[in-house]
């Protein structure tokens, strides 16, 4: 793996801090409400090296990008969170990838039941978004989560790993991305019934969200995937189509984020809701506090933040 500049680095994160505008984040505590319903919920995984940190992990998702949504809300962000971080990273051995292919088919023959707890727990956890947000919002939160299954399975397939990236394949890393990352029901989440506000003041940007949650997410976990030796990610499939060096790929990343970011400010602060905007703003920054406020990332080491 060739060697990155650190120093490079750090002046690509510092920049993407100062064009953010980022304000430093607390961490939750383990009194946190989610945290503890979390514990609570999943209680039969509490044996497992991975619990807690996952536990950890999905109530920081839902309490820093949604700190005024109802507790409600942020507990159905976190646990949402939870399950895919489980599907994605502890859940794929346990599970097996024959149990994942037959989701979507159950839900969709209506012949038969997903197979296991787990998948029973995962669709029953989907259907509440029917409750908590109108229609098209909750289509793009169940879709999106369904077709992640998908993305999953995609991304883990040894043929695909070992797949020579070819150059005309412009498209191939993002279309990957967004199945494997998930994001859109993250921007569909911040505007449920609860918040009164109107679909056609923000749906215009809605994929600006998805991109700028992916990205920040690629951006702010680039480093500890680094370290790890981890290459199947969106900026080294990035590099290789565009035959740009990964440090310039990373740039280019960091770039478009930001200009996503203002694209959601511009039409938000159009709209005249000043709601929308304000959860917006909250948003942005909590995910970006999600990843500082996380020693596993690292980023101590490369900007200081406080």
């Amino acid at each position: 793996m060739p060697e990155i500049d650190i120093a490079s680095l750090k002046e690509i994160y510092s920049t993407f801090v100062r064009d953010m505008n980022y304000w430093p984040e607390k961490p939750i505590t383990d009194d946190n409400i989610s945290y503890q319903a979390l514990q609570k919920e999943f209680a039969q995984f509490n044996t497992a090296p991975w619990f807690h940190n996952t536990c950890n992990a999905a109530a920081s998702i839902a309490e820093l990008p949604y700190p005024d949504h109802s507790e409600e809300i942020r507990y159905q962000v976190a646990k949402h969170t939870w399950l895919i971080i489980y599907i994605d990273d502890a859940g794929y051995g346990s599970l097996g990838p024959e149990a994942l292919e037959s989701f979507q088919r159950c839900i969709i023959d209506g012949t038969s039941e997903p197979e296991g707890e787990f998948f029973q727990t995962y669709r029953n956890h989907l259907a509440q978004f029917y409750r908590l947000y109108e229609t098209i919002p909750a289509n793009g939160i169940v879709l999106s989560s369904i077709d992640f299954i998908n993305g999953n399975l995609l991304e883990q397939m040894p043929n695909i790993q070992g797949m020579k990236i070819n150059t005309a394949s412009a498209s191939w890393p993002y279309f990957l991305r967004r199945r494997s990352g998930t994001s859109l029901p993250f921007a569909f989440m911040l505007f449920p019934k609860e918040v009164n506000i109107d679909l056609a003041v923000y749906i215009q940007v809605v994929e600006d969200m998805t991109i700028f949650t992916d990205f920040t997410n690629d951006i702010l976990s680039f480093y500890k995937e680094y370290l790890e030796g981890e290459q199947h990610t969106y900026v080294y499939n990035r590099a290789a189509v565009t035959q740009r060096s990964v440090e310039d790929a990373l740039k280019d990343v960091v770039e478009e984020t930001v200009q996503a970011h203002r694209r959601v400010i511009q039409v938000l602060e159009s709209s005249g809701n000043t709601t929308a905007l304000d959860i917006w703003r909250k948003f942005a920054n909590g995910l970006m506090g999600f990843h500082f406020t996380s020693k596993r990332y690292r980023l101590h080491e490369l900007v200081d933040v406080e």
